[in-house]
């Protein structure tokens, strides 16, 4: 399956025949089952990327690839406009494929979208606020309220990643107290000169000391000429 919808030019060409209603169809089929197949969003694998996973490491192993070589290119658009005009169908063929491929093809089929020939956004919310929704387009009804659901999940999702906290940027000293250098460099000041001090005060003691020691060698040299003239 694999092969059959990755072909580009037979993508944009099945893509270019649809109608306006048909391509309404296709695209909210690609949608749904996108999201029924719960592949990644671009943004989340570019993010596993960055930080060394890749969806091939997790994949699960897959079905034996059908042999599309030997159908004609008529064949095989044939195929793919079945396919993308029955979400059912279009589920049950990728579901068989690895979710590396699922994404890749999700990133091909939106593309090849610009191919469709699909109505205005503007256009479409006015249709529906006049009653005339999708289901006019030939959507079953279960796959609009199906995308009515994931739409307003994706919009809760989008609020609560508001709401979250991001880590708060560890900030230093100094950039809370510009003038913290200062004081710092004033506490080393106060300390050098603290040191000082008690050096200074040790000094006298030394000095105390070597006077104490030069009056017991005068004493002792008196004693020595006193006996030398006895």
């Amino acid at each position: 399956m694999y092969r059959l919808f990755s072909n580009p030019s037979n993508l944009e060409a099945v893509f270019a025949s649809f109608g306006t209603i048909e391509a309404v169809k296709v695209k909210c089929n690609i949608d749904l089952v996108a999201r029924r197949l719960k592949i990644p969003s671009r943004a989340l694998l570019e993010q596993m990327r960055q930080e060394g996973i890749s969806l091939t490491d997790i994949d699960e192993a897959t079905k034996a690839e059908t042999d599309w070589s030997l159908m004609s290119e008529t064949v095989l658009r044939s195929h793919l406009r079945a396919a993308f005009l029955d979400e059912a169908k279009l589920y049950n063929a990728l579901a068989t494929l690895s979710l590396s491929q699922q994404a890749e093809l999700r990133d091909m089929f939106t593309s090849a979208a610009s191919h469709l020939k699909l109505p205005s956004e503007l256009l479409l919310k006015r249709m529906q606020d006049e009653g005339l929704g999708l289901e006019k387009f030939g959507v079953n009804a279960a796959i609009v309220e199906t995308v009515q659901k994931f739409d307003k999940l994706d919009k809760v999702r989008d609020k609560l990643n508001a709401l979250v906290p991001q880590a708060p940027t560890p900030i230093s000293k100094t950039a809370l107290n510009p003038n913290l250098n200062a004081d710092l460099n004033a506490e080393d000041s106060i300390a050098s000169l603290k040191q000082r001090i008690n050096q200074l005060k040790n000094q006298p003691v030394a000095a105390t000391d070597e006077i104490s020691r030069g009056s017991a060698n005068v004493v002792a040299l008196a004693n020595l000429q006193t006996r030398l003239k006895a």
